[in-house]
């Protein structure tokens, strides 16, 4: 089979023999892709929206998710990738890379389902390269994902549902991941044994980046409550480009949490978090993280078997495919579709956050907050 040249092989940065048109790993569940948010400083708007290439499966796919007013407007779109592989664009979709690691546009020209975009991306700091992540089954690898993150001042408009919204330095956050991912290609295989002893659930995670008027902070844990140890925790602060500080990581954290109570009962959704910590020189920064907007579902986008056909995101659909739809949406657990949709009200709903300093209520500002419930926790 004749090998196939793509604009990326011009530059001196092969890793295998091969060009860029193949990866090293023929995984179904390989992709790369972007992953962008926004909001406004009150929360009226949650912008959500990604591009990624399954590069195995021959297909690119991309969505837009966007709580306004009680309203979630979801759409999708998806292409077989070849021969078309290096235009980052899917339907009216696309990213445009205007200077690498610093400032990216976003572009969606007007289409059937109300949402069109224009917007400029700069980064406000260098991105944060998280911790590599690899998970073996039975020997197998099973995943395998790096990904790094950044806060970003956008600028642009976008339009949803006939009216033009100005964006002016909002703050925003993207993620640039790759590797074998547990939410795309479609469904795992059923022919592999089963381990024998099964991963516990993550109980609370959340995976926070805020932008305060200096620096930036992110968290991300797993715990599963009360004393158990926390089975992932990473955190950074960073600061601006052309501020000599340096970066770091806390050495610690320790957090109180809130639920939204129904009936006198907890439930998963969050209502506020208080997360202490703890800096080098042993001075602990104490913040109060809430969310602001509605809840954004991404299984809008596709996560987390998303699509009509249920199979979520990395799947042919034949050479071009597009749907969408608007859900009625309140802040804790109602939605209203508009045709029959399996729905994990608790599962990955994001939300537009802000971010206070207990010290000094000055010292705010907004960022993307997700924090959610898989399986068990103590209290709940």
């Amino acid at each position: 089979m004749e090998r196939v040249l793509t604009k990326f092989d011009e530059f001196p940065r092969h890793q295998i023999g091969n060009t860029f048109d193949s990866v090293v790993d023929g995984s179904q569940h390989w992709s790369d892709g972007f992953y962008f948010t926004m909001g406004d400083d009150t929360g009226r708007v949650a912008w959500f929206m990604g591009l990624r290439l399954h590069v195995n499966n021959d297909v690119i796919d991309g969505f837009v998710c966007t709580a306004l007013d009680g309203r979630q407007h979801n759409m999708r779109w998806s292409r077989r990738l070849r021969p078309a592989i290096d235009d980052i664009a899917v339907g009216p979709m696309s990213v445009e890379i205007q200077e690498g690691l610093r400032r990216l546009r976003t572009v969606c020209t007007a289409n059937e389902y109300g949402q069109a975009y224009d917007l400029v991306w700069e980064g406000v700091h260098h991105p944060y390269n998280e911790d590599h992540v690899q998970v073996f089954v039975n020997g197998r690898l099973h995943s395998d994902r790096s990904n790094y993150d950044q806060v970003m001042s956008v600028s642009g408009w976008i339009e949803v549902d006939g009216e033009r919204i100005v964006v002016d330095d909002w703050t925003g956050v993207r993620d640039h991941s790759w590797g074998i991912g547990n939410q795309t290609g479609g469904p795992r295989t059923s022919v592999v044994a089963p381990p024998p002893v099964h991963a516990a659930a993550p109980g609370l995670r959340q995976w926070c980046w805020y932008r305060l008027p200096d620096r930036s902070i992110f968290w991300q844990f797993h715990h599963a409550g009360g004393r158990s140890p926390y089975t992932k925790l990473e955190t950074r602060c960073v600061y601006p480009y052309g501020d000599p500080r340096e970066s770091f990581a806390y050495t610690s954290l320790d957090y109180e949490v809130e639920f939204v109570r129904i009936d006198g009962k907890n439930t998963r959704r969050l209502k506020s978090s208080i997360v202490h910590l703890t800096r080098p020189d042993g001075v602990v920064e104490s913040y109060r993280s809430e969310p602001i907007s509605y809840p954004l579902y991404l299984q809008g986008g596709g996560y987390h078997n998303g699509f009509d056909d249920t199979l979520g995101r990395g799947v042919y659909r034949g050479d071009f495919h597009h749907e969408g739809e608007v859900w009625e949406i309140d802040r804790v657990t109602s939605i209203v579709t508009p045709k029959p949709t399996d729905l994990n009200r608790w599962h990955y709903a994001e939300a537009w956050g802000r971010c206070t300093n207990l010290a000094d209520p000055s010292d705010t500002g907004s960022g993307h907050l997700e924090s959610v419930v898989l399986g068990p926790y103590e209290g709940l």
